[in-house]
């Protein structure tokens, strides 16, 4: 039977899902560069602090031939807030940060329409409106100001503090350099609360950034540069070849060297300030790569999937049967179910290494019960792997139950995040082959009714006991015989091909199955194929598994040692 008992977010999940529902279909750009904002902040309560040489009064810049108005003379810094629809708000927001060589802002092209952009994609816009002219660190303590103001406002705003990106243009990229640089440094004197708020972004994108790289061409400029940090967030850039792409190719460069998540789109034209308008060329399609890249991230997350990923950890937190996705969700996909998952598991597990992961629904019948052609997959972690030698102890919470698996796994020997057509190129991408003992959490309790609830609570194990690795050569996996006993006694006896396809095939369907969800699986990476055998409740005893030519695992389990 489902679980029906009370859950304190069931009712608001499923509220924002239908509203989402309702104004994702209809939403469309509200023309917002002729539109008030919903909300104008005053950055600064008391004086600015920082030099400028803006005198005032704000104005129009004249004599310069432009498509788009631009501003200068801002000596009054301002946040202007434009909310996405509130059924569409998905609650991510972005600073948005325009252009002008920090002597003007180009703030319709580079700040009024990027607004209506994003909005269109459920996501909040806040543009700046920092202090021109003025140098780079004076801008750049608007922007923590801004970045504190907006997560210090996120509760009542609907915004998510752990998904408040920054957007720069042109001289607004080195804005949101300095952001990613100097947050460990508060630029300004701490004043109120919303100054203790976290300024380093969730994201970043640096649209054709200037002021990067030193006058020789090479090498970024100080104080940029000394902050770069292994560990910062994802960035993503944007330049045309015909610009000064060489600021862009260069931070990209000190990216990678320190493994920080870098996209950069090198058109081979478009020139410089192009904004966010269409064109017939492809540099008026950056912003739909943007989105594609914020989308597995999570940062474009319906409302109602974050609230259900929110309050399902909190239940696992507190032990108890937290909700289905699809009660919350009524009319989730089974790609919501994946964003979910990786959803989950970020909040779950954080910076802890996906390690491995794993098959399930394996068999004809598993997959026929949740209305399925193929197996279902998710991440495990490397703080729950067990190496079987020697023969580990794994201690079982009474509140927490856990089942018995043997699984047949397989150690990648290339890079997968791709398609692959052939159950042959599957087995030829397959380095050695390892016997596994999985001891998975339900997080649901009973049988998940459908492949939607599965897939969303399929994330991590308790425990997974790995064996030693055996090169395939002259192994075929369909005709390794499993025998799990404990005690003595047998539990059950399976084979490779009980597998719907076959062992080779069930990976090849794993294998796409994680790739087309949004995971990249690297060299190394270890692969379940999911369980052979029944599924057994873990109980306390000795266990002996044997996998035939993959060799023998032995283990213990024992109840968690009362207080």
């Amino acid at each position: 039977m489902p679980h029906t008992s009370a859950h304190p977010g069931r009712a608001r999940i499923r509220l924002l899902w239908i509203r989402w529902l309702a104004v994702a279909v209809l939403a469309v750009p509200c023309g917002l560069s002729g539109a008030t904002p919903d909300r104008i902040l005053d950055l600064w309560t008391e004086s600015p602090p920082g030099a400028t040489r803006a005198g005032g009064p704000e104005r129009r810049v004249t004599g310069r031939p432009r498509p788009f108005y631009q501003l200068t003379g801002i000596d009054h810094p301002t946040l202007h807030v434009f909310d996405a629809p509130a059924g569409l708000r998905n609650g991510t927001a972005v600073l948005v940060c325009p252009g002008g060589g920090l002597q003007r802002l180009a703030w319709e092209h580079e700040g009024l329409e990027v607004a209506e952009w994003l909005n269109a994609a459920g996501i909040t816009a806040a543009v700046l409106k920092y202090r021109v002219p003025s140098p780079a660190r004076t801008a750049a303590m608007d922007a923590q100001r801004a970045i504190g103001l907006i997560r210090h406002h996120a509760a009542d705003w609907g915004i998510d503090p752990r998904a408040v990106g920054v957007l720069g243009f042109s001289a607004g990229g080195e804005i949101a350099a300095w952001l990613l640089t100097h947050a460990s440094e508060r630029l300004h004197p701490v004043r109120d609360a919303a100054d203790r708020e976290p300024t380093l972004p969730d994201f970043a994108a640096l649209i054709y950034p200037g002021g990067l790289v030193n006058p020789t061409g090479t090498g970024l400029r100080e104080p940029v540069a000394s902050g770069i940090r292994p560990g910062m967030p994802p960035v993503f850039l944007v330049h045309a070849f015909d610009d000064s792409a060489e600021n862009s190719i260069e931070l990209a460069r000190v990216f990678k060297r320190l493994r920080i998540p870098v996209e950069l789109h090198l058109y081979a034209s478009g020139g410089h300030g192009f904004g966010v308008r269409p064109s017939g060329i492809p540099t008026g399609l950056w912003t739909d790569r943007f989105v594609d890249w914020l989308r597995p991230m999570g940062f474009l997350d319906p409302a109602p999937l974050r609230a259900w990923a929110d309050a399902t950890a909190s239940s696992i937190d507190r032990r108890v049967p937290p909700d289905r996705l699809t009660v919350g969700m009524p009319g989730a996909t089974l790609a919501d179910a994946y964003a979910a998952q990786r959803r989950l598991a970020r909040i779950r597990f954080g910076a802890d290494p996906m390690d491995a992961f794993k098959g399930a629904a394996a068999s004809r019948a598993a997959q026929e019960s949740l209305g399925l052609d193929g197996p279902i997959a998710a991440p495990l972690f490397r703080s729950n792997r067990v190496a079987a030698d020697p023969p580990p102890t794994v201690l079982l919470r009474p509140d927490e139950p856990v089942v018995v698996e043997t699984e047949i796994a397989y150690i990648l020997g290339a890079d997968i995040s791709v398609e692959i057509r052939t159950d042959a190129q599957a087995r030829d991408a397959v380095q050695a082959m390892v016997a596994v003992i999985e001891l998975p959490r339900n997080l649901t309790p009973g049988q998940p009714s459908n492949a939607r609830d599965a897939v969303a609570s399929l994330i991590g194990s308790d425990r997974y006991i790995v064996g030693t690795p055996v090169a395939p050569e002259e192994l075929d996996p369909d005709a390794i015989r499993v025998v799990l006993r404990r005690d003595g006694a047998t539990l059950h006896e399976a084979a490779g091909s009980d597998a719907a396809g076959g062992q080779w095939h069930n990976l090849r369907r794993i294998l796409n199955t994680l790739t087309r969800h949004g995971y990249t699986l690297p060299a190394g990476t270890l692969v379940l194929g999911g369980a052979l055998g029944k599924i057994h409740p873990a109980t306390p005893a000795r266990y002996q598994a044997d996998f035939g030519p993959l060799g023998m695992i032995r283990f213990e389990l024992q109840p968690f040692p009362t207080p």
